[in-house]
């Protein structure tokens, strides 16, 4: 099996950091590169702390493509902020046509910058214009559990966002159904969540004895969970997402209410049944009794997801690590089925607990 070099764009932040450290246990990878103005010339650890001893290399200041296009495998990931990648993404696309990169580099974006396939529905979730509108529709949404299929030889993914992660999760055994109704989600995330820089309202410390909501039935998440629903033909249906400020640094926890009507035949049996048989080649979705616990999936690439209903009210709940299955994790699993790699290689580890 040829192996895999990789370079990391924003290799600094959260994202970069859980990469660097989840790349290092994979089997094919052969060597990491990040890249990081900031930081240029200090080595990873300084900036990740928990990497001292395990990842070694130094940040760049700007990658040397020309060394790059001598990979066998050339993979790029950008966990830069959002907007950075898609204001790149043209003199990127010259430079590797110039290198003869364009062909065999996979690029997958761990940012929003491509999540969404027009200029109107980006300027809709995100209240801005995009940047860069003629590249949208060009990259592969990278959900593995949904696209799999697309995902396998794309050259351009997009990542999903941690909220989109956890409550498509939720709903995809669902979807395509009809009359669905009113479809209420409550989710709860991390201060991770919110970058490595911090703002008033998501530094930790203002928020570690707190919980409260915020960007109340507006968050740019739900348009990639309609766009989901709306791509299986669901219809009938209305959804409502309000995200929570939790006093975690990692994890999100999802509840999803719905009361759907009764010729569906979602009764208890047949909902479990349902979630296992869509799951069922699933290799990091597990389905648990009674409730999902953040604790038992931090740090690892699992969602665990329990379903419930009583009186034809169903309730789905999920857990899981907003940087590693909500986002780095899960940009190595789509990796992994883009190459050929075998969709688990590298990921198939246990979570830290207690977290």
């Amino acid at each position: 099996m040829k192996k895999i070099q990789v370079y990391i764009l924003g290799g600094s932040g959260y994202g970069g950091g859980e990469l660097l450290r989840l790349l290092l246990q994979h089997p094919q990878v052969e060597s990491i590169r990040a890249i990081s103005r900031k930081h240029a010339g200090e080595p990873f650890w300084k900036v990740h702390p928990n990497l001292r001893s395990v990842v070694n290399g130094s940040f760049e200041a700007q990658p040397d493509w020309a060394a790059f296009a001598q990979a066998e495998v050339p993979v790029v990931f950008s966990a830069m902020p959002h907007l950075e990648l898609a204001q790149q993404l043209v003199k990127l696309e010259a430079e590797w046509s110039k290198h003869k990169l364009t062909e065999r580099l996979t690029l997958i974006d761990l940012s929003g910058d491509f999540r969404l396939d027009d200029a109107d529905a980006f300027e809709r979730a995100y209240g801005k214009p995009h940047p860069n509108p003629q590249a949208l529709g060009s990259f592969v949404y990278g959900l593995p559990e949904w696209q799999a299929g697309k995902i396998k030889g794309a050259r351009r993914i997009a990542s999903p966002g941690c909220f989109a992660t956890a409550i498509q999760l939720a709903l995809l055994p669902l979807s395509g159904l009809k009359d669905l109704g009113f479809i209420a989600v409550s989710a709860a995330t991390g201060s991770s969540g919110s970058g490595a820089t911090h703002s008033e309202t998501t530094h930790h410390p203002t928020r570690v004895n707190d919980f409260r909501a915020y960007k109340i039935l507006s968050h740019q998440h739900e348009a990639e969970i309609t766009r989901l629903l709306d791509v299986e033909n669901t219809s009938g249906y209305s959804l409502a997402f309000v995200p929570h400020s939790a006093p975690l640094v990692r994890g999100i926890f999802a509840t999803v209410q719905l009361h759907p009507p009764a010729t569906l035949g979602l009764n208890a049996k047949t909902l479990r049944k349902k979630y296992e048989d869509f799951y069922r080649d699933a290799p990091f979705v597990r389905l648990v009794e009674d409730t999902p616990r953040i604790a038992a999936v931090v740090g690892s690439n699992f969602c665990d997801i329990a379903v419930h209903e009583k009186d034809g009210i169903v309730v789905v709940m999920t857990a899981l690590d907003n940087l590693v299955k909500g986002m780095a994790g899960q940009a190595i699993q789509s990796m992994n089925i883009a190459r050929g790699c075998g969709e688990a290689v590298g990921l198939g580890f246990a979570g830290a607990y207690p977290a």
